[in-house]
């Protein structure tokens, strides 16, 4: 069945005639007339109120129902100019998005590849791209909007700038860009300047616009007012300080002096359909030239994630096609074959290199399970009796804050018992002084705690003393993990005479140079990082996994990461392992990971359920297009956990 689709200029409707009894009968197309406040017509005909703007949108929108229901749009003797126009833009985005998806897939013209890696060889003398991020990046140069879901150390950034190499060399005035203007953390600063020197052999002419800049610093900035930052060719910016500067953002944007490409780093930070950041970005998105999203984890929580990073590369075509309820319902799994659609509709518009793709330099894991002296001992038996039981009441149920802060306790005494006495919100186990009423017991337990010398009784530190000074002696430097910052400064101070460099980075460390104030004393996360990569000193970097996370690198430093501890979240853990296993091109020494593990406590409860974790999510990222990782992991500490913990205790208790 066909129907006859065109455009009145005079009404301004679109006129559907033709077959109309197939769509009287379709609820689909039913609720998209009354959305629209079309209407069937007594002279056989359906009108859709449409203004000449909304014109190519509302069509699109038509064809896709349309599609659904199989009714097929006929050819005409005679069709408006309007509509001839649309038509013919349908049509050359339909070939354009076949040839993007082709170029992916291996089937490109030799020439045309020749060429862009002709030129990316003569101006980016610094790098050569290894097959998958030249084809990458020869993908994004040819559609100029895209989405690059690669995983974390495939060398995004490398993607981007040369793509940018490429098309800042092209004469046609609708491909060229001369401007680089990216929103990331400000953590990614850094890796931008520092890759783009790598790349292209020099300097980079940067302005970064962060919230420390004076408000009429960055109006000037933006606004063009100041001659000798014209020639500023990157532009780093955070998402919050961009959406602090929306309106000079989107003029320098439009400015006619520039041809920006737009980049979104770490791009799940706009997930969020009602967020405000997202909102800032969708808005300035149609004025640039190029557009580009990059995150290796584009869905975390489910394909709706997926919505705003295709509405940012394509503002006026409605690429994803599934409204948010229907995206949900597929997350939730009510709609296994609309998956299928929503791959192939995407499929043209991004690139994702997988792990397995970058021929890592290989790995080996050595878990070193410690005794615990007596004492230590003592404490952990008396504190697991006191919270296991409590935490079984809620084993059946979502952790709740108060069953988190137990597991914490329970997790504080295993790796540090003086941990023990600092507050955490809501457990008040150990602190007679808490409003929380306490037991004889527990009063008893606290004043072990506090009696305990971590320096001198503590069994994992003297094994991590041990352990850091041969790997320091091999290999000259070492990354040491914690989660916990009474522990950071334990190891700070016992580790400080083991390198002749000994650095901490927590969540109070300040991410950029440009926070620091001279008097302060301070160093920044950006400083501490920098001189750990570049001095030729012995040095340890003792760090939390939630301080040094996305854009950061340290493969070519370090070949050793030692864990003092861990948590039962996999993908923060997963992460923390990439900082020194990443993409080198010079192809990279072989890294070691030590896990430090106190025997007999919650932490095997952890080492063995990361494991399993570990293995779930890293075949999630190697095999799946989009994959979600909330279908894998719903809370850090889920119900499995918890059972895993249970589990452990009652077979301590029986043997």
């Amino acid at each position: 069945m066909s129907v006859v689709v065109d455009f009145d200029e005079q009404s301004h409707g679109l006129v559907i005639t033709g077959g109309l009894e197939g769509l009287r009968r379709s609820t689909l197309f039913a609720a998209f007339l009354r959305k629209q406040g079309g209407e069937f017509q007594p002279e056989g005909r359906i009108v859709i109120p449409c203004s000449d703007q909304d014109l190519s949108s509302v069509y699109r929108t038509l064809g896709k129902i349309l599609d659904r229901i199989e009714v097929r749009v006929g050819e005409a003797d005679e069709l408006s100019k309007s509509m001839r126009a649309v038509r013919a833009d349908e049509e050359y985005f339909e070939e354009f998005s076949r040839s993007a998806e082709a170029i992916w897939h291996g089937d490109v013209e030799p020439e045309g590849l020749q060429e862009f890696a002709t030129t990316i060889s003569e101006t980016c003398p610094g790098r050569t791209l290894y097959p998958l991020q030249l084809l990458s990046a020869y993908h994004l140069a040819f559609s100029q909007h895209c989405c690059n879901f690669s995983v974390p150390g495939s060398g995004k950034t490398t993607i981007v700038l040369a793509a940018y190499a490429y098309l800042k060399a092209q004469i046609a005035q609708h491909r060229r860009v001369d401007h680089l203007l990216v929103i990331g953390p400000l953590s990614s600063f850094r890796a931008w300047e520092e890759e783009f020197q790598a790349l292209f052999g020099r300097e980079a002419k940067v302005k970064r616009v962060s919230g420390l800049v004076p408000a009429h610093e960055r109006h000037a900035y933006l606004r063009g007012h100041r001659y000798a930052e014209r020639n500023i060719e990157m532009t780093l910016t955070s998402y919050q300080s961009f959406m602090g500067a929306e309106t000079d953002f989107r003029d320098f944007v439009d400015s006619s002096e520039r041809r920006v490409m737009m980049v979104l780093d770490e791009a799940h930070y706009v997930k969020r359909e009602d967020g405000e950041w997202a909102a800032s970005v969708l808005r300035t998105a149609p004025f640039a030239a190029s557009r580009v999203v990059l995150t290796g984890t584009p869905a975390p929580n489910g394909y709706e994630d997926l919505n705003n990073l295709f509405r940012f590369i394509h503002p006026n075509r409605n690429i994803i096609g599934f409204p948010l309820g229907t995206l949900r319902a597929m997350t939730a799994g009510y709609l296994p074959s609309a998956i299928d659609n929503l791959r192939e509709q995407i499929r043209p518009f991004f690139t994702r290199i997988r792990k397995r793709d970058l021929g890592l330099a290989p790995t080996s894991e050595a878990r070193v399970v410690v005794p615990m002296g007596v004492e230590q001992r003592s404490i952990y038996s008396d504190i697991e009796q006191l919270i296991v039981p409590r935490i079984r009441e809620g084993a059946d149920s979502r952790a709740s804050t108060l069953l988190r802060a137990r597991l914490i306790r329970l997790r504080q005494a295993a790796t540090n018992p003086s941990l023990l006495l600092g507050p955490l919100d809501a457990d008040g186990v150990f602190d007679p002084g808490d409003r929380i009423p306490v037991s004889g017991a527990e009063v008893e337990i606290a004043q072990r705690v506090e009696s305990f010398d971590s320096t001198t009784q503590l069994q994992k530190l003297e094994e991590v003393r041990r352990l850091v000074g041969e790997v320091v002696r091999r290999e000259g430097k070492v990354v040491i993990w914690s989660y916990f910052l009474g522990n950071l400064a334990l190891l700070l101070e016992e580790l400080s005479s083991c390198a002749e460099m000994v650095n901490v980075i927590s969540g109070a460390t300040p991410i950029a140079d440009s926070d620091v104030e001279e008097a302060s004393g301070l160093q920044s996360r950006e400083r501490i990082i920098r001189q750990f990569n570049t001095t030729p000193q012995t040095a340890i970097l003792i760090a939390n996994p939630q301080a040094v996370g996305e854009s950061i690198s340290l493969h070519k430093a370090a070949d050793t990461a030692i864990y003092f501890d861990r948590d039962f979240n996999a993908a923060r853990f997963i992460q923390s392992k990439d900082r020194i296993h990443r993409y080198d091109p010079d192809g990279g020494s072989p890294k070691r990971y030590y896990y430090i593990v106190s025997e007999d406590t919650v932490e095997q409860v952890i080492d063995e359920r990361l494991v399993i974790k570990e293995e779930r999510l890293t075949e999630l990222i190697d095999t799946g297009d989009i994959p979600l990782f909330d279908l894998v992991f719903s809370e850090d500490e889920s119900v499995e956990d918890i059972k895993a913990v249970i589990s452990a205790y009652e077979q301590r208790k029986a043997s």
